[in-house]
């Protein structure tokens, strides 16, 4: 049972000290290209390892899509997730979040605690709460490292490679579990996975203080405008439907006895957010 109280972490949340998204961290000549034959070997990943793959994984990324440019949101980003992340069970790795310049409405996480979200999405949300769920439910992904398993489920780790010794040294030896990554977050994760991190993505942003129902009402809002918004087909393509999420989400409500007790603060989101630069 999650107790919903006033959290001392959101009111002191603009004063905090956050490891913001920084794209000197990403490797821009070193996109890699995707669809790259995967040789089999057993073994499994380190955080360092990890870490490298997420990180050629957000150069593609911020290749892709571009990072929006402006520091007060992008900090602001960073805030609420790195609030989140204290909550959170995996600390031992850096969380960097950053903000997709693009208006197709996605939240992805990386392997290693690459965590985007696009402006799209976030132009759809409503308050803090709504931004919160979304941030923990990518958050989630990672401390559940559900890429790392689907690679370790797939046998698909580079044969004959020294990984740990190549850590931090020669990034392209880690094209291929990043091409993977790639192409699963393009096709999507598992149902699974998705109603997982949906679950324990709604109890972690109520255990750090958040309205336990910030997440269902963004994914309410995107039910409602799927078949008038062309933005929202990748999206779609890549979650489990809108109803089965409510269904989960409802579920853990329920069974960890979460209320609406909690904080949406809508005026401080609309003050951070209210204008989008494109």
């Amino acid at each position: 049972m999650i107790t919903m109280r006033a959290s001392w972490t959101l009111v002191v949340l603009m004063a905090a000290n956050v490891f913001a998204f920084d794209m000197s961290d990403l490797d821009m000549q070193k996109v890699v290209s995707g669809g790259a034959k995967l040789a089999k070997v057993v073994g499994g990943l380190s955080d360092e390892q990890e870490v490298q793959v997420g990180r050629e994984v957000a150069a593609n990324l911020a290749a892709r899509y571009g990072l929006l440019q402006d520091p007060t949101k992008v900090q602001y980003v960073n805030l609420v997730g790195q609030a989140i992340v204290g909550h959170c069970e995996r600390k031992k790795i850096q969380y960097h979040f950053g903000i997709l310049h693009t208006s197709e409405i996605n939240a992805l996480a990386a392997p290693g605690g690459y965590i985007f979200i696009t402006q799209g999405l976030l132009e759809s949300l409503k308050d803090e709460s709504e931004l919160a769920g979304v941030l923990a439910h990518e958050i989630t992904h990672v401390v559940r490292q559900h890429i790392v398993k689907a690679i370790q489920q797939a046998n698909l780790l580079e044969a004959g490679q020294d990984l740990a010794a190549a850590a931090g040294q020669d990034v392209s030896r880690y094209n291929q579990l990043s091409d993977f990554s790639i192409n699963l977050l393009g096709k999507g994760l598992s149902r699974d996975d998705e109603l997982e991190a949906d679950k324990l993505g709604t109890l972690l942003a109520a255990k750090v203080g958040y309205d336990a129902y910030g997440l269902r009402r963004s994914i309410e809002t995107l039910a409602a405008k799927e078949h008038a918004d062309l933005f929202l087909a990748h999206f779609n393509k890549t979650h489990p439907p809108a109803e089965s999420r409510l269904q989960a989400i409802d579920q853990a409500i329920k069974q960890s006895h979460l209320s609406s007790s909690g904080q949406r603060l809508p005026e401080r989101f609309a003050r951070r957010l209210s204008v989008l630069t494109r």
